[in-house]
């Protein structure tokens, strides 16, 4: 299964990219944008993320410092082509996040982040054992 981790400042790299990790300690492909894409003078999605988006099948959103325009991008992208979406946030931006992706959002404990980076990756493995049955 090919999963997209989006996230939304230069600061939620290092969670993206530790979910990046225990993805494929558990047979997942992951891919984590650059995190030159995150910066406010890029105003689209790059060609590399843009195919690995459009190649995925799960999109995982990642936003605890703020959103970027890239992660705004990715995320309306992965909704507009129906892909399952997957949104983890801070507890302070769940509200704003909450209409756009209602049940698929995940609110992160601060204090216990890594029980949350656990569940997902579980999640995920459940989904990709459903898909090879």
């Amino acid at each position: 299964m090919k999963v997209f981790i989006s996230y939304g400042s230069a600061a939620d790299q290092v969670t993206a990219l530790r979910l990046q990790a225990l993805a494929g300690v558990n047979g997942l492909t992951a891919f984590v944008p650059p995190a030159y894409t995150r910066e406010a003078s890029t105003p689209a999605i790059d060609p590399q993320s843009a195919q690995k988006l459009s190649e995925a099948e799960i999109l995982l959103g990642v936003v605890r410092s703020g959103l970027t325009e890239a992660c705004r991008q990715e995320l309306n992208t992965g909704v507009a082509t129906h892909k399952t979406t997957i949104v983890m946030a801070d507890p302070a931006l769940a509200p704003q996040l909450q209409p756009f992706f209602g049940p698929n959002l995940v609110v992160i404990d601060p204090a216990n982040p890594d029980r949350a980076e656990l569940d997902i990756v579980q999640h995920l493995k459940a989904m990709n054992a459903g898909q090879n049955a």
